[in-house]
């Protein structure tokens, strides 16, 4: 008997987005939730319509008024016996009828109609909705599945934990899926809208791996905690899961030590990083081997490249969400680590017990000491400090404040040069999550955030038969950026097939160039530096995307993003469509498919003079136009949820505007035609993508493969013909095993291997005279592919329990064969035969480390 009335909804999406925009904040969600959706046991009996209507007031103890002359008192009609609901009952005892069902002042009273009243007339289907939390400590779990058994339906946790599943009256066993978590069943008796924290207790062994099998996927986000992340988390005894990122196909790692992450033949600039929807503009220490999330405040992270939500703007390749703990509620715990590179220390607890909690860690290397025994031309600090507070409010408003801040210096001495790098983040971050009704959730963010880098290269001039130091010249340059960000998003769910998405923000950022100084020695302080006009701009966008489910096999999530962008008297609007499907093919096997166009206003330029580490940010203008790109996708997968994965990708990428220097030019020297240093130009690339996995009770493989195309084209370059970008990798494979023989023990290794880089040099690159720092010679680059880089980490990991202390000794090896890569590249001094000047191999060539980790 089909007992649900479907809500009607307007036919155009644009009626639909200004109706719940209006009505978002006052949306009755009680529909059933009364009286009509009081469940009771009929009893099997028959009669007129007026005496069954007293028997069901009787069964169900309800008030039922009504005036018998409108009701037809003719036939016989039938009760059954069964545990119904009195909605359902009546609805299907009056199909027919000419008359309406309400419920005013305690009472079920039955109105006249002109209407028929049918037999899906009256809902008979109720919310259940709250959050997912790991036991007792409240911390809210992002991304979690939940099914109910008996009707199948499905939905997903959102990234602060908040769900709704729409349910037919009944008993229902709710199970919950979330990966390193042992699954959970609730029975939960829904006769009205229910709200229902679903717990999960945390796997007590670290081999528990469980994932949500082969549901049908809502987005094309990854996350490392499905595949296999622990045989890389290992990084000189530093726990790293963020850079478990590069074990999936499509990210490419720079050989060079220079902390850059390349999606899909995309430049470094082109993939954002969102720590608790803050951007991070660089998200590392050393250089890229280490990431400024560690591992005792992280508690999710999701990297979106196959598939853009419209929520997502400001990033051309990949949008990486790492989401941080919010503290627990009930007791206090942390986390100490100490390792020959850093030491680290990571404390939550509850302020007020059930009220507020809070997060904090800080982290400092104590890297020279074992940097003097890797190579003594190196010296590398860093430093990060993160918190979080968290306050409930009531039950349904939670607010939350979380900072970081952190910085690096490294010094590099040569014979003849110097490099000083100097950089570091600062962000403030504050969200308020509203629970709006049972169907509604709206989160609201403040973001502050600061990024500052300093890159300079001191040349030293000697007499080459005495040896005596002749002139010394340093080149600095210097740049800041800040950010102000608010934004709402916005969370409804009409019915278990139909969710809709909308929210919007506004953003003001400022950067601050700093023209080139040049002096004798190397600066630190940006004081030294001459300051340009600030370069500020401004952004507003709004999105809109709807979640469709047609059955049980196909799902559609249509959606667009509208952004204007202002920079100074350059105005400049993009529409960007976003298409996102699903379609299962089998109890395993699923199809993907997903469109994007994605706007960028933020360049990020490579100064090839100043070594490492150089990178300045630019904003968009009449002249350097914004990034484009256009993203085309197509997926398989197979899972199992036995252990055995795979998956498999083809992708094609169109970028315009694309950016490099200009020939003859020099960024930031003179501030009045920065603009035309800079050519823009067009890329493409396409390639396949596949990731294999297989679990056993002790072993646990993983395969990542690409093979991949990357091109560009600038005017007056290479003679107008498109050349491969610098970053193109033919092929690239990473190969991860990890062994459990019990729950002490694991033991993992890692192998990569890539296709060498493309050596794309301008030709006759010169120092110059203080009129012009540097210039080029010649129009011509170089077409020659790098040797193939390959390396092999290695881990052993032993863990042991002494009352409530949990302790882990990690050792490893990295880089085991001293396979060599480049460190930095030089581009002065090429004139001589057409040479390129490659300095160094990788920072961390042949290492050891040896690490322990305390959780209490």
């Amino acid at each position: 008997m089909v007992v649900s009335a479907p809500l009607r909804y307007p036919k155009t999406g644009l009626k639909l987005l200004l109706i719940l925009i209006i009505l978002a904040g006052n949306i009755n969600v009680n529909a059933q939730t009364g009286l009509l959706g009081r469940r009771f046991a009929c009893h099997k009996t028959r009669g007129t319509i007026t005496s069954l209507l007293e028997k069901i007031s009787n069964y169900s103890g309800t008030v039922i008024e009504y005036s018998g002359g409108y009701l037809d008192q003719g036939g016989e009609m039938r009760l059954r016996e069964e545990e119904t609901s009195l909605g359902a009952v009546l609805n299907e005892l009056l199909a027919g009828k000419q008359v309406k069902i309400a419920e005013r002042n305690g009472k079920v009273i039955l109105i006249p109609s002109t209407t028929i009243l049918t037999a899906d007339s009256v809902e008979n289907e109720y919310t259940l909705f709250g959050y997912v939390t790991e036991e007792n400590s409240l911390e809210p779990i992002p991304y979690a599945m939940i099914k109910d058994q008996e009707s199948g339906r499905v939905c997903q946790s959102n990234r602060f934990g908040y769900y709704s599943l729409r349910l037919k009256g009944g008993l229902h066993h709710i199970k919950v899926i979330y990966a390193g978590y042992p699954p959970v069943v609730s029975s939960v008796s829904v006769n009205s809208t229910i709200r229902r924290n679903l717990t999960m207790r945390a796997a007590v062994l670290p081999e528990v791996k469980v994932t949500p099998g082969c549901m049908l996927q809502k987005d094309g986000g990854s996350s490392p905690e499905k595949y296999l992340s622990s045989a890389y988390n290992n990084f000189l005894g530093e726990s790293d899961p963020v850079r478990s990122l590069y074990l999936l196909p499509g990210n490419v790692e720079s050989q060079e030590t220079t902390g850059k992450l390349m999606v899909r033949g995309g430049d470094p600039d082109q993939n954002a990083f969102l720590l608790d929807g803050n951007q991070v503009f660089n998200p590392t220490h050393l250089l890229g081997e280490l990431s400024i999330v560690s591992e005792g405040v992280m508690k999710s992270i999701r990297q979106f490249k196959n598939d853009f939500p419209s929520r997502f703007d400001g990033a051309l390749s990949s949008v990486t969400e790492v989401n941080t703990k919010d503290g627990s509620m009930d007791t206090w715990s942390g986390q100490v680590n100490a390792g020959l590179l850093a030491g680290a220390l990571a404390v939550d607890g509850p302020l007020i017990k059930g009220r507020t909690a809070i997060v904090a860690s800080v982290r400092k290397s104590w890297s020279d000491p074992l940097l003097n025994v890797l190579d003594s031309n190196y010296r590398l600090r860093f430093y990060d400090i993160h918190f979080k507070i968290t306050h409930l409010l009531d039950s349904n408003n939670k607010i939350m404040l979380s900072g970081y801040m952190g910085k690096d210096r490294l010094e590099l001495k040569q014979n003849d040069y110097q490099n000083l790098q100097v950089w570091g983040n600062r962000l403030a971050t504050l969200n308020w999550n509203h629970v709006l009704g049972a169907r509604s959730f709206v989160n609201t963010t403040l973001n502050v955030s600061n990024y500052h880098n300093l890159a300079g290269m001191k040349l030293i001039l000697t007499d080459d038969s005495t040896g005596e130091v002749l002139e010394t010249k340093a080149y600095n340059n210097y740049a800041s950026v800040e950010r102000y960000e608010a934004r709402t998003q916005f969370e409804m769910n009409a019915s278990p097939n139909l969710q809709f998405r909308f929210g919007g923000k506004v953003l003001h950022t400022v950067i601050h160039p700093f023209g080139t100084n040049i002096s004798t020695e190397l600066g630190e302080m940006e004081e030294r530096s001459k300051p340009m006009k600030p370069l500020p701009f401004t952004e507003a966008s709004c999105y809109y995307e709807n979640e469709f489910r047609l059955g049980s096999r196909l799902l559609l999530r249509p959606g667009a993003l509208f952004s204007a962008y202002r920079f100074r008297d350059y105005h400049y609007n993009s529409l960007q469509p976003r298409l996102f499907a699903s379609y299962r093919i089998g109890k395993n096997q699923q199809l993907t498919f997903s469109f994007a166009r994605m706007a960028q206003y933020m360049h990020q330029v490579s100064s090839p003079f100043l070594g490492i580490n150089s990178e300045l940010w630019v904003p968009s203008t009449a002249i350097l136009r914004p990034a484009e790109s256009d993203m085309f996708n197509l997926g398989y997968s197979f899972n199992d949820n036995k252990g055995k994965l795979l998956s498999a990708d083809i992708y094609y990428r169109k970028i315009n505007n694309v950016t490099n220097f200009a020939e003859k030019g020099n960024i930031f020297y003179d501030e009045d035609t920065w603009e035309r240093d800079i050519v823009t130009g067009k890329g493409w690339s396409y390639g396949a993508e596949l990731l294999a996995g297989k679990r056993w009770r002790k072993w646990q493989l993983q395969l990542s493969y690409t093979l991949a195309w990357s091109w560009r084209q600038f005017e007056d370059v290479n003679d107008d013909e498109k050349f491969p970008f610098r970053f193109d990798r033919r092929h690239h494979l990473n190969i991860a095993a990890n062994f459990r023989p019990d729950k002490h023990w694991d033991i993992g290794a890692v192998w990569y291997f890539s296709s060498g880089d493309w050596m794309l040099r301008p030709i006759g690159t010169l120092p110059g005279e203080e009129s012009e720092p540097f210039r080029y010679e010649g129009t011509s680059y170089y077409d020659k592919r790098g040797p193939n880089y390959q390396r092999l980490n290695c881990n052993v990991n032993y863990r042991f329990v002494t009352g409530k202390l949990n302790h882990k000794v990690s050792t490893g090896v990295y880089n085991a064969y001293r396979t060599k890569g480049l460190y930095s590249t030089d581009s002065f001094n090429t004139h001589d035969n057409g040479n390129v000047t490659l300095s160094g191999s990788r920072l961390f060539n042949l290492t050891y480390y040896l690490s322990y980790t305390l959780n209490f």
